[in-house]
């Protein structure tokens, strides 16, 4: 979700352990997850980007140009061998390189312990959508791939560890992975649930659906999708796609491999790294948050899976045309398709907007609000604004207990505003005109509110800083 670095504490003498523990990682990818073509109803898919396997391991620069590390208990040596560059003899000639781990080495190190792990047990609440005429709030949770369910009065005591869900999905038969967007169906109940990065699959469940269950039906969707929101009038539902800049419009029932009805894309869209969205039912007006990374895209290649009207994807990048730009609210008329300029563009140093994550519009007080994920903010703007414009209200501050908001929803029957803190562990629910450091009515936590949340989210790549002595990841 967040592409963001994270730093940890470590020490010099645990460099090799980090090193053993990503290579058992590395394998362990390798063995149990493999790529393939998407299927109709078939088996589960995880996208693998590239040829997911270790190529080489080399030594660290250090100031003596070498790097000593003492070998593990129990380590196995033929595998070491094989890791290690190939020394010169005394005659100067290179010898052979060692052949590659064969299968059962390999799997004997998938099986090992990490000596130390840096994981966040608890629920880490992504999104969420409130259902009121169930009395319910649901959430997309990424940390442990799971959809929750919560009544919607809960409010964890002060001195609980957490409060448990009413109902959980989760398991290998969900195609869950990285749950990062929610929408909930006002007649039937049923839950949209989105996936980020990984598993491309759209699922959609019964409302009394629990526990390892395959969804009811499962739409596949572009790679990197992230916010959803309906339009309930033509039932459709539009997906945000992060590293296409797109919106993707889908029928409501649509399912297995049918395409998008619609595709909005292309360099006057002005989307850059789209994440949230959002529909306006009484202005017919969409409105998309974008983190501000963008590259252009050249037109042309086959149809993807067998649709015109698949996202221009990432191999069409074309170089040198990457930029960073101000993060930004584009807004565009609902049955906006091609590459058309927005309306409107709330962009500036004014508008406080930064890595705006979320967004959700009050259709009747003709407002927007917005979730800032490294600013600890809930913006709130007209739906009218155009330009470099000041929030008209902004929710910040330690009694808030806003932190890194990644979720924001509204409750238009009961007035209510909710934000998932994905730094936290947490749920926090306000009046819908609250402002300032306000105290939340209620609290909805998975963890106690003095364990900090590590922030990890689909981690990509590590590195060790020598200097600070500290461990960089990025997610």
């Amino acid at each position: 979700m967040a592409h963001v670095i994270r730093a940890w504490r470590t020490s010099r003498v645990i460099r090799f352990l980090i090193l053993t523990a990503l290579l058992a990682t590395t394998t362990h990818a390798i063995v149990s997850r493999s790529a393939g073509a998407v299927q109709n109803g078939a088996g589960r898919q995880t996208t693998v980007i590239g040829g997911e396997r270790l190529v080489s391991v080399e030594p660290l620069a250090e100031q003596s140009g070498e790097l000593c590390v003492p070998e593990p208990v129990g380590a196995d040596r033929q595998l070491i061998a094989s890791l290690l560059p190939q020394q010169s003899g005394s005659t100067g000639a290179a010898t052979a390189p060692s052949a590659r781990p064969n299968d059962a080495v390999r799997a004997d190190v998938a099986k090992r312990k990490p000596v130390s792990t840096v994981r966040d047990p608890r629920n880490a609440f992504a999104s969420l959508v409130v259902d009121p005429t169930r009395n319910e709030v649901i959430f997309a949770e990424e940390n442990n791939f799971s959809v929750l369910v919560y009544d919607r009065l809960e409010s964890t005591p002060p001195r609980a560890a957490l409060s448990e869900p009413k109902r959980i999905i989760q398991g290998e038969n969900t195609y869950l992975e990285f749950a990062c967007g929610v929408y909930v169906d006002p007649p039937t109940g049923e839950v949209y649930v989105i996936n980020n990065d990984t598993l491309n699959w759209m699922t959609v469940w019964d409302r009394n659906a629990k526990g390892n269950v395959k969804p009811t039906r499962k739409l596949h969707t572009p790679m990197a999708t992230f916010g959803i929101a309906a339009d309930e009038e033509n039932q459709e539902l539009l997906l945000t796609v992060q590293d296409d800049h797109a919106v993707v419009a889908f029928k409501k029932n649509a399912k297995n491999l049918e395409g998008p009805v619609r595709l909005l894309q292309g360099p006057k869209t002005r989307m850059a790294d789209p994440h949230g969205i959002a529909v306006d039912p009484k202005t017919g007006l969409i409105y998309v948050t974008n983190w501000g990374t963008v590259n252009e895209r050249q037109a042309g290649g086959p149809p993807r899976f067998g649709h015109t009207l698949w996202p221009i994807g990432r191999n069409n990048n074309i170089p040198g045309s990457g930029r960073f730009e101000r993060p930004s609210i584009t807004v565009y008329r609902k049955d906006a398709s091609g590459d058309v300029a927005p309306l409107r563009v709330i962009q500036g140093p004014k508008t406080g907007l930064d890595w705006p994550t979320s967004i959700v519009v009050h259709p009747d007080r003709g407002e927007i609000f917005v979730a800032n994920d490294t600013a600890d903010t809930v913006t709130v703007y007209r739906t009218t604004d155009n330009g470099d414009v000041a929030p008209i209200r902004v929710l910040k501050g330690p009694k808030s207990m806003i932190k890194n908001p990644t979720g924001v929803a509204l409750d238009l029957v009961n007035n209510e505003l909710w934000v998932a803190n994905f730094g936290s562990h947490s749920a926090t629910v306000y009046p819908v005109d609250a402002a300032g450091d306000p105290t939340p009515k209620r609290i909805i936590r998975s963890g106690r509110p003095e364990e900090a949340a590590p922030m990890l989210g689909n981690p990509h790549t590590m590195a060790y800083d020598s200097k600070r002595d500290e461990i960089l990841v990025s997610n």
